[in-house]
C-alpha cells in the first residue's frame, strides 16, 4: 500500500505536538498557569490538523499558487494562534481569566499585548487554509479551467485576512467578538 503525505505538515504536527506536551513544564514560573494549560491544549489539538492536513495535501487538486497560500496560512495561523497563547501564559493574562471577547491581554501592557492579540487574531487565516482544503478536495472540474481566477481570488482573501488581523488588533473592539 502505498500511502502519501506531506513531510512537512507531518514534521510540523510532530513539533507542535512536543511543544504542547513541553508547555506545562514552565508553569512555576507563568504569570496566567491556566494560559500554559491553553498552550498545552491547543498544542495538542492543533497538531492533529497538522497530521490531517499532511494526509490529504497530496490529493488536493488546486493550483500550485493557491495551494502555496493555503500551505501559508496554514502554517501562520496554527503557529501564531500556539505562540499567542503561549505568551499569554508566561507574560500574564489576568491569574484566572483568559482573553475573552474585546479585551486586551488583562495584566499585560504595550508590546505584549499588541504582540499576543495579532498572533491570535492571525489564527483566523485557517479559515482560508480549510476553505481551499475543501476546493481541493473537491476537484471541481472548473478549478482547473479557472486558474488565475482562484490565485487571484486566493491571494486577495490571504492579503484581506492579515489587513483584517492588523485591524482587529490595533482596534481590539473588533477583536474576539
Amino acid at each position: 500500500m502505498n500511502f502519501q503525505f506531506d513531510k512537512k505538515f507531518l514534521i510540523s504536527g510532530l513539533i507542535m505536538f512536543l511543544l504542547g506536551l513541553l508547555a506545562p513544564i514552565y508553569s512555576p514560573y507563568a504569570i496566567a498557569k491556566i494560559g500554559l494549560l491553553q498552550a498545552h491544549l491547543i498544542g495538542a489539538v492543533q497538531a492533529l490538523v497538522f497530521f490531517a492536513f499532511a494526509w490529504m495535501w497530496p490529493h488536493l487538486s488546486l493550483p500550485k499558487f493557491t495551494k502555496a497560500i493555503a500551505t501559508a496560512s496554514l502554517y501562520i495561523s496554527l503557529w501564531a494562534n500556539w505562540i499567542g497563547t503561549l505568551f499569554v501564559g508566561i507574560f500574564g493574562a489576568g491569574r484566572e481569566q483568559y482573553i475573552v471577547h474585546q479585551d486586551l491581554v488583562p495584566g499585560a501592557t504595550g508590546f505584549w499585548n499588541v504582540a499576543t492579540l495579532l498572533l491570535i487574531n492571525l489564527s483566523q487565516l485557517a479559515v482560508l487554509s480549510v476553505v481551499l482544503a475543501i476546493i481541493g478536495f473537491l476537484g471541481w472540474a472548473w478549478t482547473a479551467k479557472r486558474e488565475k481566477s482562484i490565485n487571484f481570488i486566493s491571494g486577495l482573501l490571504f492579503v484581506a485576512l492579515v489587513i483584517m488581523s492588523l485591524f482587529q488588533t490595533f482596534n481590539p473592539e473588533f477583536s474576539n467578538g
